[in-house]
């Protein structure tokens, strides 16, 4: 922002408010004033009716400090990659490490030992989307790929009747407990690997057969996404 003169400030007229009339009292009581312009915000504070003090505030502290928002994010669990607070509610991430896990698959008798790379899984009230990466992420342009999972899709996990809880620090990690325990079907199980492109389950099969440790990387389909499109919400 470019203002005129060395003083920012300075170069912002006062407001002139006609038909309103101000008592001694009035300026007795008044103690802080927000003057908002096009493109700027301006905090004065006043001690009996005179201006004395004056500085350019932050439109967010601004909004937070209205809202009576509590900005802190208090504990978080392991392996948190972001929070945030939107609409008033916990928006955060967690990265889960490559591993063999557990699943079971409707219309399965027993069940199967599947791996699954790293996958990112977000969460903002009861709504939740799951994602893969390559490597743990260290930054905003860490690529992101689809998930290997059926029952997900680019807009969020499928919940059905599954009983997940509302996201928040406390919760996140029995989010992952709930999904990965849940009953998996072929719904939404198209384009999510590259080996088996019209059902992801024939790889988890073929994978659980072959006794396979770890997920084969060159599986995984790519999106255009990226970590920090996901913290800004564009994923």
């Amino acid at each position: 922002m470019n203002l005129p003169g060395n003083d920012p400030l300075k170069a912002i007229p006062d407001l002139i408010y006609p038909h309103l009339g101000w008592g001694e009292s009035d300026y007795a009581r008044l103690q802080v004033r927000l003057d908002f312009y096009d493109d700027v915000i301006v905090l004065k504070k006043f001690a009996h009716g005179e201006v004395v003090g004056q500085h350019i505030v932050n439109p967010t502290e601004v909004a937070a400090a209205l809202a009576g928002l509590d900005l802190s994010s208090g504990w978080l669990p392991r392996d948190v990659l972001f929070w945030s607070k939107r609409g008033g509610e916990d928006r955060l991430a967690i990265y889960i490490p490559p591993n063999v896990w557990l699943v079971t698959v409707r219309g399965e008798t027993l069940a199967w030992r599947v791996p699954l790379p790293g996958l990112i899984l977000a969460g903002h009230g009861y709504d939740y989307s799951l994602w893969a990466v390559t490597e743990r992420p260290t930054g905003t342009t860490t690529p992101l790929y689809m998930a290997p999972s059926p029952n997900v899709h680019p807009q969020g996990v499928c919940r059905g009747s599954a009983p997940f809880p509302k996201a928040g620090p406390t919760t996140i990690w029995q989010g992952w407990d709930t999904f990965i325990s849940s009953k998996f079907n072929r719904d939404l199980s198209n384009h999510k690997s590259r080996a088996y492109p019209d059902c992801v389950l024939d790889q988890w099969r073929a994978l659980h057969q072959a006794g396979v440790e770890t997920y084969p990387l060159d599986d995984l389909v790519a999106t255009r996404l990226t970590l920090g499109g996901l913290i800004h919400g564009r994923a």
